[in-house]
């Protein structure tokens, strides 16, 4: 339950095709080999460009003052549309493409190689569990048989006190360390938030499939009767008639809209005091007084004195208020369909047909990722850290990490400098400020030390029993930390293992990861030019340290807890600045009539702005210093390079489907929006390309935003 701030901007796909095929997006993973990372950036994937930055992507015809986005990639744009296959189309999409092709090339080997590796090393484990995965006959032929012993258990439940008892069985069996709340509810272990040495008890209500404005708004109706097919479908095909399917699908759809009427809104979210709330057991226990926590908690070995966290603790009380008022039968369905969808992803490939036709009515349609595609996507949330092993050492460059963390080094000096000069911010907070960017840890390629999976029994027969062994291998292991010093595990979150392409700020620890699959075009080119690479990977670095002084990241400490630092002076000088990005967003429109939410994206909007300033003033210091690379490259300075960077880097086409859900519930905005918006805050910018008051690339200077 960590408060990751991601850079990658398709995280929200997860709830659609790859959430129901128990996908982990490596949403933008990519790979390349020492062996051929010397032509990477030439490489040519779905279009007839390159990979990264190329001046033939540019549109020489559109005047850069008018139109900057079609000007910097006016003749990309051109050259793609979005397919069933590829909803959205952009360099970070086509990269994932490419990836998906290296980690099945991996996972080919691993399987013809592991019954030669020792038992568990990264080579067996990987290898078995692909060819277990990969046996379709097998997992077809066993169908919904791997749940029948789950399934006794909850028919078997008949009071509140075996249903607690189940529950808690459950989740020890069908682990619950990657999805915490796959059953009525979950416990993780984490780090405290308002003290982040001591690993505490976080436990919230189930997360539910639709979005909240799908479950409620009168709009949507239509996507409500896809879901209710999609829960009969699947119900259907784990042995339930037609009768009983769609009676229970009416019941879980009630159930869930009620939870859902209660949960933080997208925007609420983002105000972290009134998300997570620390409280003692014995409040807890009143909270969710239909059920049996003390038992719950001491078959999980948890303790039941001290304090608890609570996540979302509306949507807690609403759940035991449907404990009370439901028949056992309809918790039971309800824990039934909890229990399916979670396990159905590797199980019989006969649920992707419902899941399609979810994913058609939500979105639109998609091509079925072939049988590889969906193993290999879910192995990286199974054993993320031996197969990772397997690609960093098959595919990374230390080069590549060298000069990331030079300029790393570069970009954070540029923004000490500009806090310790801050002219709005009082001598208190200023000092919290710097003392939080001194002890930003940031992490580059992959960790120091590999989690060890050798003791999972993974077998090349047994797909779902793989599965479950990982999962309770994992969940034992997070239970065993509660109460203890926190350690971090480097590189091991689904949006930061080393084969994924993206970079997050996480504020509980006030520490940054950039994994080894994003140090590549089109976020960095190890042979690139430097302006090209000050205003990609640069901008993305410059990007993540903003989040940690953000509209959320501002209320963690440099200790990570959550912990107000700022004079009230201070706050509302940053929220009037801020106020201006909200403005800003809200006014552009993604689709005619749909226009963006600017509270929801604000804290992506800020850390834009910061990412392109921080890395432009960093690029002209290191031109400063080395003044050979301050020379014209195909007509274009440095400056202008590193713009047409930035704009080239976010260029893309999305399925309307899709930008309508992302409008609503998620906070990176699309790349349109995110081309230009930040630019318009940079006064190089401007300079750059001799914009002027008049023309449409031109922001007041008055709606500017001068924060860090």
């Amino acid at each position: 339950m960590k408060n990751n701030k991601q850079f990658r901007v398709s995280w929200w796909l997860t709830s659609s095709i790859l959430l129901v095929l128990g996908i982990c997006t490596t949403s933008n993973t990519t790979a390349f080999g020492n062996h051929s990372h010397s032509n990477k950036a030439e490489q040519v994937s779905q279009t007839k460009f390159p990979l990264g930055f190329s001046v033939n992507k540019i549109d020489t015809t559109v005047d850069p003052k008018q139109d900057f986005y079609r000007f910097a990639a006016g003749k990309w744009l051109d050259s793609v549309e979005p397919t069933p296959e590829f909803l959205r189309v952009s360099g970070a999409d086509f990269l994932d493409k490419e990836v998906s092709k290296q980690l099945q090339q991996i996972l080919s080997q691993a399987a013809t190689q592991s019954t030669k590796a020792s038992k568990g090393s990264p080579l067996q484990q990987v290898g078995d569990l692909y060819v277990s995965g990969m046996d379709e006959k097998r997992v077809k032929a066993l169908g919904v048989l791997p749940l029948k012993p789950i399934f006794e258990r909850i028919d078997a439940i008949n009071s509140p006190q075996t249903l607690t008892k189940t529950l808690a069985d459950l989740s020890l069996i069908l682990g619950i360390s990657d999805n915490p709340d796959i059953l009525m509810f979950g416990v993780q272990i984490g780090a405290d938030i308002q003290d982040r040495t001591i690993n505490t008890v976080y436990i919230g209500d189930r997360t539910l499939l639709l979005s909240q404005v799908e479950y409620l708004n009168p709009d949507a109706a239509p996507i409500r009767a896809a879901y209710l097919k999609f829960v009969t479908a699947n119900l259907e095909i784990a042995g339930s008639s037609p009768a009983q399917a769609t009676a229970a699908a009416k019941k879980i759809l009630e159930i869930e809209t009620r939870l859902a009427k209660k949960k933080l809104t997208p925007v609420e979210k983002k105000d972290l005091n009134r998300r997570f709330n620390k409280m003692p057991f014995a409040k807890f226990q009143s909270l969710l007084s239909n059920f049996d926590l003390k038992t719950y908690f001491e078959k999980l070995g948890l303790p039941t004195e001290g304090n608890v966290i609570v996540v979302e603790s509306q949507a807690l009380a609403e759940l035991n208020q449907i404990l009370q008022e439901y028949p056992i039968e309809d918790i039971k369905t309800y824990l039934r369909w909890a229990v399916l969808f979670n396990a159905k992803p590797y199980l019989t490939p006969a649920f992707n047909d419902p899941a399609l036709a979810l994913f058609e009515a939500r979105v639109g349609k998609i091509k079925l990722p072939s049988r590889a595609d969906i193993i290999s996507g879910q192995i990286p949330k199974l054993l993320g850290h031996p197969l990772s092993q397997l690609y960093v050492k098959e595919y990374f460059s230390p080069e590549s990490k060298q000069r990331v963390e030079s300029m790393i080094g570069r970009i954070k000096s540029v923004f000490r400098a500009r806090l310790a000069a801050n002219s709005w911010l009082s001598d208190t907070t200023r000092k919290s400020a710097l003392e939080k960017l001194d002890r930003m840890v940031i992490k580059v390629a992959y960790p120091e030390k590999w989690i060890d999976y050798s003791g999972i029994d993974i077998r090349p027969d047994d797909y779902f029993g793989n599965v479950t062994r990982i999962k309770q291998f994992l969940t034992r292991r997070n239970l065993a930390l509660v109460g203890k010093p926190v350690t971090r595990d480097e590189f091991n979150s689904k949006g930061t293992l080393p084969i994924v392409i993206n970079a997050a700020y996480d504020a509980s620890n006030n520490g940054i990861e950039i994994p080894a699959a994003f140090l590549q075009p089109p976020y960095f080119d190890p042979k690139g030019d430097a302006a090209v690479n000050f205003c990609t990977i640069g901008a993305v670095i410059g990007h993540e340290i903003t989040h940690g002084f953000d509209s959320e990241g501002r209320l963690s400490d440099a200790q990570g807890n959550l912990r107000n630092w700022w004079t009230e002076e201070d706050a509302a000088k940053f929220v009037a600045q801020t106020d201006k990005l909200v403005k800003q967003a809200d006014a552009f429109e993604v689709l005619p009539g749909l226009k963006l939410n600017g509270k929801l994206s604000v804290g992506e909007n800020l850390a834009d702005v910061g990412g392109v300033s921080l890395a432009y003033e960093a690029l002209q210091g290191y031109l400063k210093e080395n003044p050979q690379a301050n020379q014209k490259i195909n007509g274009y300075t440095p400056q202008q390079r590193c713009f047409i960077a930035w704009g080239q880097l976010w260029a893309s086409k999305t399925n309307e489907g899709s930008l309508r859900q992302n409008a609503a519930t998620e906070e990176h905005p699309p790349g349109p929006y995110r081309v230009l918006a930040p630019l318009q805050h940079e006064d190089g910018f401007y300079k750059a390309f001799d914009i002027k008051p008049g023309d449409p690339m031109w922001l007041d200077e008055k709606d500017r935003v001068k924060i860090w």
